[in-house]
């Protein structure tokens, strides 16, 4: 069974500035008494404290926030009145979109400029195509179901595999007691014989 790829943190960047790249701060919990503090990471848009902080999960918090959502469209919303006022001015901020979102838009911010469409026409596309790229919360508990019944069936056979070895290794466990208690019957027959 193959495992997706996960994601890993690019080299020489800290936690901290993987976090801020996915749209979170690190926030400290207090534990309680003697208990040391608890590292968290707090989401800048929806302000949710993220207790489980591998790089998957806040992936998957990233693409379910609704309010990260909300924010990326005024975001656009925003870049698209500063392009009426100074169209020679273009800026591109994509700190808080995944990276592989981000070659993505990357792709499609090419094809539009090498079109000769409007600014109108192209914020509707942005729009659209952040639609299809931002998983809707539905559909990521529908893959988390998915992958917890995979793991669930995966951890299953493996039980029964390792069921299946133990079954066997008793067999020639068997095996061997039967032969060790043959080849002393045989020795016995043997010295029997010799007086």
């Amino acid at each position: 069974m193959s495992q997706a790829k996960k994601a890993k943190r690019p080299s020489g960047l800290s936690k901290d500035e993987t976090w801020k790249k996915l749209g979170f701060l690190p926030a400290f919990k207090g534990g309680k008494d003697g208990e040391p503090k608890k590292y968290r990471a707090l989401c800048t848009h929806c302000r949710k404290c993220q207790s489980n902080t591998s790089i998957d999960r806040l992936i998957i918090h990233r693409k379910s926030c609704l309010k990260f959502r909300e924010d990326l469209t005024a975001e656009f919303g925003i870049k698209v009145e500063a392009t009426d006022a100074a169209p020679a001015e273009q800026s591109s901020s994509g700190s808080t979109i995944d990276f592989t979102s981000n070659i993505l838009l990357d792709k499609l911010i090419d094809e539009d400029d090498s079109s000769a469409r409007n600014q109108e026409s192209n914020l509707v596309s942005y729009l659209t195509d952040l639609d299809q790229l931002v998983i809707p919360s539905s559909d990521a508990n529908r893959l988390q179901k998915d992958l917890i019944k995979a793991e669930t069936e995966y951890l299953v056979v493996k039980s029964e595999y390792f069921t299946k070895m133990n079954e066997i290794s008793e067999l020639k466990r068997t095996v061997t007691l039967l032969e060790a208690k043959k080849t002393q019957l045989e020795i016995a027959k043997l010295r029997a014989e010799c007086e």
